[in-house]
């Protein structure tokens, strides 16, 4: 057979082999996409949760719910990761929950790739207690030409710890309980690592220096067992209620 010479036989020029290059760089790409968004934009949603020294933590509730309310529930398993399969793309919330721990509500958006794959922490959770201290109420007296102005209220706080190893209760201060008056304190407290109670904090303003002193001088002496985080001590907060009041 005849060479035909009248065709063009000299390499393509450099910038014929560079589009090409981009070109199935460009497929390769889109076919990667496709794979991960096949069934039409799905993907397998996965996660770890660990706390907050970067352990894991298994057996956590996780609920997935979508714009539409539809709530999916799973258990994260020993090594602490969850999984949800087949999940779109769109709005969705997490949440996830440990006794022990603080509640948690993650709202995001699946788009891309990335998204299928998330992290959760969770922070140890705030001790609560409500302590209520009553004393009797003084008989009445009778009337004179004086009359007393009306003291402010104190109020009191609220504390739950992991095991309470010495209780203080608070008492109830005479000059308030002879003019009657009853109030609540509420406090902000910090539990040290070793267990003794390393600040307190009156968390209102509305409350009479007595109920305040009364209240914390009582929580200052407070002892508790350590708060271990995988074995090791951490500091907790308390939420204390302090209840002064009269009975007849």
């Amino acid at each position: 057979m005849l060479l035909k010479t009248d065709r063009d036989r000299r390499p393509p020029a450099w910038w014929a082999v560079a589009v090409l290059f981009v070109g199935m760089v460009v497929f390769g790409g889109a076919l990667a996409s496709v794979r991960v968004f096949a069934q039409g934009g799905t993907g397998r949603l996965t996660g770890h949760v660990y706390d907050t020294s970067g352990a894991v933590l298994p057996g956590v509730e996780v609920v997935l719910e979508d714009s539409q309310q539809v709530k999916w529930p799973t258990v994260t398993d020993s090594s602490g990761q969850f999984e949800f399969t087949p999940v779109g793309t769109g709005r969705y919330t997490l949440r996830a929950s440990l006794p022990g721990f603080r509640s948690l509500s993650d709202q995001f958006e699946l788009k891309s790739a990335r998204d299928w794959d998330r992290l959760v922490t969770l922070q140890v959770g705030e001790l609560e207690e409500t302590i209520t201290v009553t004393a009797q109420r003084p008989s009445p007296r009778p009337a004179t030409s004086r009359t007393a102005a009306p003291e402010p209220v104190r109020v009191g706080g609220n504390i739950k710890a992991p095991v309470k190893i010495g209780n203080v209760r608070p008492v109830y201060p005479a000059s308030m309980r002879e003019a009657g008056l009853e109030g609540t304190v509420p406090i902000d407290a910090l539990i040290a690592i070793d267990g003794t109670v390393s600040s307190v904090r009156v968390l209102s303003a509305q409350v009479h220096p007595e109920f305040a002193r009364a209240a914390e001088d009582a929580v200052r002496q407070w002892r508790f067992s350590q708060t271990l985080l995988n074995g090791v001590p951490v500091e907790v907060r308390m939420t204390v209620s302090v209840h002064f009041g009269l009975t007849e």
